[in-house]
């Protein structure tokens, strides 16, 4: 579990030429001085779902497209994080600690009707709804290694959809509910990120960057055309990338070198969400992007 968050704060040296930077202008949403992290725009582009620790330890919140109204969804004593929603927007699935570990929470989109979904010894994290709302896939090391998962909605028929003896991880369901992007380390004997797709029963896996620094937490642009993900590949630091579905050539949306991590693209396509601590702490920003 923990080898997972040292991606998100590390820094490895990797220097990429050609790539393309079309940074564009990026506002800061959530403005708290709290830690912000981890946004999921809502599917009608109206909502960001997000987790903050500004009322003592980490919970779900929700909040206007433009920051406004941030409103608080979970209240737990033990950290609840990674939201991501339905696609009829009526259901969120995150993961919590509440119950001793690591474990996959279906709740209503207010908040209401919490329920758990898995209940295993090993830590169950990074939950994805599928398109048409009947499964969830999540990363788990329930079998010792961290690999994907897929499980009905309501917890049940839990199986992996990957096996290998290097790290899977943080998978999204493509729009149409054909295909599966997370990361791995299959390919670089263990030593840094790459991302890759699959298809949703768990076969044809390919592999869609090559970078010798870290390339983790992709995420479907709305059409299923392109993919946003966070790399350190030019200057050894952290930046969000976008590039096609099927990989090539990658183009560098934020300016900042800072600690950007889980972006989120918005369901017009014209905005990704990030966090980043430019300011000094975690916030939620949004970038706007430029038409390709």
């Amino acid at each position: 579990m923990n080898q997972i968050f040292l991606v998100l704060t590390g820094v490895w040296l990797a220097i990429l030429f050609g790539v393309r930077d079309m940074k564009g202008s990026e506002a800061n949403l959530s403005r708290h001085p709290s830690a912000d992290r981890d946004p999921a725009w809502s599917p009608d582009g109206k909502h960001i779902a997000f987790v903050s620790d500004r009322d003592g330890n980490f919970e779900i919140y929700i909040m206007n497209a433009d920051g406004a109204q941030q409103t608080r969804l979970t209240k737990n004593t033990a950290a609840d994080r990674n939201p991501s929603w339905s696609s009829d927007g009526r259901r969120i699935v995150f993961q919590s600690m509440r119950d001793g570990n690591e474990e996959i929470y279906l709740m209503n989109a207010d908040g209401s009707r919490q329920t758990r979904l898995t209940d295993q010894s090993g830590d169950d994290i990074f939950p994805d709804l599928s398109p048409d709302g009947t499964k969830v896939t999540f990363t788990s090391n329930r079998n010792g290694n961290l690999d994907i998962f897929v499980m009905n909605v309501d917890g049940s028929h839990q199986k992996p959809l990957t096996n290998h003896p290097h790290r899977d991880a943080w998978s999204r369901w493509s729009p149409e509910g054909a295909r599966i992007v997370f990361f791995s380390r299959r390919d670089t004997s263990d030593d840094n990120d790459e991302i890759y797709v699959m298809s949703a029963g768990g076969g044809e896996v390919r592999r869609l960057t090559f970078n010798q620094g870290h390339d983790f937490c992709p995420d479907w642009s709305a059409d299923g055309s392109q993919i946003a993900f966070v790399s350190i590949r030019e200057d050894g630091h952290l930046y969000v990338y976008r590039m096609n579905a099927g990989g090539g050539a990658v183009e560098r949306v934020t300016s900042n070198p800072d600690r950007v991590s889980t972006p989120s693209w918005s369901p017009d396509g014209e905005r990704i969400a990030f966090s980043s601590q430019r300011d000094g702490n975690l916030e939620v920003y949004a970038v706007k992007i430029a038409a390709q």
